[in-house]
């Protein structure tokens, strides 16, 4: 559906700039079989692996993100993107992976003493804060408001204490406000969705994009006669594709897409619900979460439930790292599926101590010692 709607929505973008129509749908394509790769590599890899490579995984995609906010190349009045030979590479969205296996490992790590304040809650956010900051910087606030709703949710599902979590919203909701406003372009951002008629220029593109899903009407103008491509609305095939998406294909096609995307998440927290191991379960959970936040926050800005900001819809908007790293995602989360409990034969289920040992937490041998770092699953 993605390709599709990518080279319906750049041909005309394409021509406009002296470039072939089919340019940016070879540039994507290229970018969906990268992708691939990745996707079968996490799929091929099994999954107790990044849980020994998490800790290395983050660290390094902090110090990219550190190299981003001194030397990145800036495009768009935001530098976020590190340039070789013909790509470009944003680690905001590399981070997204990252935070999600390294707080699986850490809250797998931390199971027994997620009550308490200092040791299990402030520990399991301090690394997710400085993550937030420096994509903050870039600035992405929509990716590093991302990164802050992924790390809740697991830190949440890790065990923290529900007044732990109350304590840190009334603290933060406040200070995100500050932030949205603190920011002249964010502030004309917000001012353009709630006072439209008076900012033209801020609430432009949302009203773009409004005008692109009702010319859909129910079952849309058909594919490839989308009016406001034509230079109406901005990068069309990016960050505002789920418009011309229903355009085209109307409510019909704006439902079917949607409800592939519910197919997945709904299959996700199956799969993080029937994991028989914590890391495996929270890890599923991290990657269900980020994939949801991604398209609410996209269709959110297409249909102006949110102010406008600049984010992708997974799998189908214009490739790049974040369609990399989500096929690399979906992968590990094919991976976790193949181990869990809906996966292992009927015979190995009606014996618990055989699936807990696939699971690596089966109980020592009396008078034998539990090698150190084993864990025991949750």
């Amino acid at each position: 559906m993605g390709i599709v709607i990518i080279y319906s929505s750049s041909a005309a973008f394409a021509q406009s700039r002296g470039l072939p129509d089919s340019f940016y749908l070879v540039n994507h394509i290229k970018k969906v079989i990268i992708g691939f790769v990745a996707f079968l590599i996490g799929m091929s890899v099994p999954y107790k692996t990044w849980e020994k490579a998490a800790r290395p995984l983050m660290y390094l995609v902090i110090g990219l993100l550190v190299f981003v906010a001194f030397m990145g190349m800036s495009a768009h009045g935001a530098r976020r993107w590190i340039s070789f030979a013909s790509f470009g590479l944003q680690p905001s969205e590399l981070a997204k992976v990252a935070m999600v296996f390294f707080l699986a490992r850490l809250l797998t790590d931390k199971a027994e003493i997620m009550g308490s304040l200092g040791k299990g809650f402030f520990a399991s956010m301090a690394l997710a804060g400085v993550v937030f900051l420096l994509i903050l910087k870039q600035p992405n606030y929509s990716t590093a408001a991302t990164v802050m709703a992924i790390t809740v949710a697991m830190v949440f599902a890790g065990g923290c204490r529900l007044t732990h979590l109350a304590g840190l919203g009334a603290v933060a909701i406040p200070a995100l406000g500050v932030l949205m406003v603190s920011s002249p372009y964010r502030l004309k951002r917000v001012m353009g969705f709630f006072r439209p008629d008076d900012n033209p220029a801020s609430s432009y593109q949302s009203l773009q994009a409004l005008i692109s899903l009702g010319n859909g009407g129910l079952f849309g103008t058909g594919l490839g006669t989308s009016t406001q491509k034509l230079g109406y609305l901005p990068m069309p095939f990016t960050d505002t594709i789920f418009s011309i998406l229903g355009e085209e294909l109307g409510l019909i096609g704006t439902l079917a897409c949607l409800s592939l995307f519910a197919l997945v998440v709904w299959r996700g927290l199956r799969i993080s619900f029937h994991c028989p191991d914590r890391f495996g379960s929270l890890a599923a959970l991290g990657i269900v979460v980020a994939l949801s936040v991604n398209v609410i926050m996209h269709v959110g800005v297409c249909a102006k439930f949110f102010p406008t900001t600049g984010q992708p819809l997974p799998f189908v908007s214009y490739g790049g790292t974040s369609l990399v790293a989500g096929l690399f995602a979906m992968g590990v989360l094919l991976n976790i599926s193949g181990q869990t409990l809906e996966s292992i034969p009927e015979s190995w289920r009606s014996h618990p101590e055989k699936w807990k040992l696939l699971a690596g937490a089966a109980r020592a041998r009396p008078g034998s010692r539990r090698p150190r770092g084993a864990k025991v699953a949750v």
